[in-house]
């Protein structure tokens, strides 16, 4: 994907197939296989999943505030959209793309594999993926222009961010991490 042309079904489409990824990805492995560790620093499948809905968790809200204002006063427009420079240049580094490391934020860390359920962080990848959705069949229903409608970074809440940017990151980061899932998948299977 040109990170500078993003449309409603892109990102509807993408969402949709982060489901059947993760369904995929978690139960076409072992509970034990789940959670196996490939060294004690790194992370197992179920720890980048529960990473990813932890990131997520941060994102919703912020794009949940950035519609709150009324109907009638979110900007309204066509796409496709694109994310400014700044944004345009983080979506690279958390795509799958990118190979080198991003250290990850404290409130994205994931639970410790021992407390995580397989079908819990399954349950509420799916659920987050299934909010994203109906957000953003509300915005095409509605024609909201996602790169004028503005909300804060989940991380530095002093930085605005365009929904467009939201999705974007959220896309490309899930992007990357299942990549993460499946040469773990293939490494231990």
């Amino acid at each position: 994907m040109k990170n500078s042309d993003y449309t409603y079904d892109y990102l509807l489409d993408a969402f949709q197939q982060a489901k059947q990824t993760a369904q995929e990805l978690t139960e076409s492995v072992s509970a034990e296989i789940f959670l196996r560790k490939p060294a004690e620093d790194k992370w197992c499948m179920g720890e980048i999943l529960d990473h990813l809905v932890q990131a997520g968790n941060e994102y919703l809200p912020q794009i949940e505030k950035g519609l709150k204002k009324p109907d009638e006063q979110l900007p309204k427009g066509g796409e496709p959209f694109t994310p400014n420079f700044f944004f345009r240049w983080f979506i690279k580094i958390v795509s799958p793309e990118y190979q080198r490391g991003v250290p990850t934020v404290k409130p994205f860390e994931p639970k410790k594999a021992v407390e995580i359920d397989r079908k819990e962080v399954l349950a509420n990848f799916l659920t987050l993926q299934d909010n994203f959705i109906k957000i953003l069949k509300r915005a095409k229903l509605e024609q909201l222009h996602l790169d004028r409608i503005k909300t804060r970074n989940p991380v530095v809440k002093l930085v605005p961010m365009s929904l467009t940017a939201c999705f974007a990151i959220q896309e490309a980061h899930q992007r990357r991490h299942f990549e993460q899932m499946r040469d773990l998948r293939e490494r231990f299977d």
